[in-house]
């Protein structure tokens, strides 16, 4: 199967970040392709009057249905609006062109995993019009058909950040009343499929041609969530203004303040003997970040593309702290309180410990639905450190040394865990089980590592 267009809706981001994103999609398995960026309705601006529709459209007024599900016990808002719209102008302009199968993106979808083969899309059965790249699985107790090794019949589903469209599917979007009764475009899917488990959605939109698949795994994530930084449940310049005025752990103009905010006191006070344990030969662990810290490190990684290639042998989905705007600041970190540390309880002595010291910092995340573990390995370094960051958020996992029979994986949030890096240590990341797991690991180098 060959995708025609890539189309992608954009409200607020740049046209580098989306056409560099894009560029990713390719890295990670997409055929070369053209794309087309439109540019979203605004529906914040709609309402107030700024902005005029590309459409003319009515809101169901049989939407709001007063039921204890808050998503249906409301107004559409103006982001849905907008939202709606611009996937129904996308849809449009895709038809018109005479395009036969298009892949439609929200602009803040990002490719975590190599996309599906070829060989795979050519299984979807003759009959589909829109194919899930990533979804929320409303119904999780619902069995789903399964059409092949790769492929099911998709139940009542929510996100459209990603999906395929053939042309059979398009003109039947095109075809529904659809602006004549506007519900929030993720709920469309499932009206036309009558998969919703609203009886006056479905007799109004169901088609039982509309034919639903979805893949195996999500191939396809967004980084946006509902509660923080969503544009159909903010206005755009609020979703601009939260983003910037949350990233407090960049701003280390007062270090000593900063370091009082994240930082265990122990450590600053070098109570080594007090907090520091040894679950095994020369591997310590100790609480180092509050937890503050490691909860606003996670949200700012997820306003990042994650990669997958950057280690040739042992790949993680990860990035380096660099791409944050966290790389100097943890480099300060490792040399005024790990390097004391690491001196104490290695005993290390001559005047290579006494420079500063060299680091590859990187944040790993470890999802149970797609690369859950790290195989065995030893790292190129004289000595790694690792930061649990959301312990019981998730299940499994932790880091297992086999020579020692020993798995640390510290209970309690913003512990760091200190172990030699080669030839004694050899290590590697127990499976997740439930959830994802996010650690900090580095790499520490003194000077003379080359001869090390």
């Amino acid at each position: 199967m060959k995708i025609d267009q890539i189309n992608v809706i954009n409200l607020s981001r740049g046209g580098k970040e989306i056409v560099d994103k894009i560029h990713h999609l390719v890295k990670n398995g997409l055929s070369p392709t053209k794309y087309f960026i439109l540019k979203a309705t605004n529906g914040w601006d709609i309402i107030r009057g700024k902005q005029s529709p590309p459409f003319k459209y009515k809101t169901a007024n049989w939407w709001k249905n007063n039921s204890n599900n808050k998503w249906y016990n409301r107004e559409m808002t103006p982001g849905e609006i907008g939202c709606a719209l611009s996937h129904y102008d996308v849809i449009k302009i895709a038809y018109e062109e005479g395009h036969n199968t298009i892949l439609v993106l929200e602009e803040d979808f990002k490719s975590t995993i190599k996309l599906p083969k070829k060989n795979i899309l050519d299984k979807l059965p003759k009959d589909w019009s829109w194919v899930y790249l990533g979804r929320n699985k409303v119904d999780s107790q619902n069995n789903e058909i399964k059409i092949s090794n790769h492929i099911y019949e998709a139940g009542y589903s929510y996100n459209c950040h990603a999906y395929m469209l053939s042309r059979k599917g398009m003109k039947e979007i095109l075809d529904s009343p659809y602006l004549d009764n506007l519900i929030p475009y993720d709920e469309l899917q499932g009206a036309l499929s009558g998969t919703i488990n609203r009886q006056d959605a479905k007799d109004i939109f169901y088609n039982p041609e509309f034919k639903i698949y979805s893949l195996d795994k999500d191939y396809i994530n967004q980084s946006s969530k509902s509660s923080v930084d969503s544009l159909t449940e903010f206005p755009p310049e609020y979703v601009k203004k939260i983003k910037l005025s949350n990233i407090n752990i960049l701003n280390d103009n007062n270090w000593d303040e900063w370091s009082k905010k994240y930082i265990c006191p122990q450590i600053l006070n070098k109570e080594y003997q007090l907090i520091v344990d040894e679950p095994g030969p020369h591997i310590y662990t100790f609480p180092f970040f509050t937890k503050e810290f490691c909860i606003e490190l996670v949200e700012l990684s997820e306003k990042f593309e994650w990669t997958t290639d950057r280690h040739r042998f042992y790949p993680t989905t990860d990035n380096l702290l660099e791409v944050l705007g966290m790389d100097k600041i943890w480099n300060r970190l490792i040399n005024d309180y790990v390097k004391p540390l690491a001196v104490w309880a290695y005993e290390l002595q001559g005047k290579s410990w006494e420079d500063d010291l060299h680091d590859e910092s990187f944040i790993i995340k470890y999802p149970y639905n797609q690369q859950s573990h790290l195989s065995l390995h030893h790292d190129f370094c004289n000595i790694t450190t690792l930061v649990n960051l959301n312990p019981g958020e998730f299940k499994g996992g932790g880091t297992y040394f086999p020579k020692y029979k020993c798995l640390v994986n510290p209970e309690e949030i913003g512990v760091m865990t200190l172990h030699p890096g080669s030839i004694t240590h050899k290590h590697g990341a127990r499976p997740v089980t439930e959830g994802t797991r996010y650690v900090v690991v580095s790499f520490i180098k003194s000077k003379d590592h080359s001869a090390y």
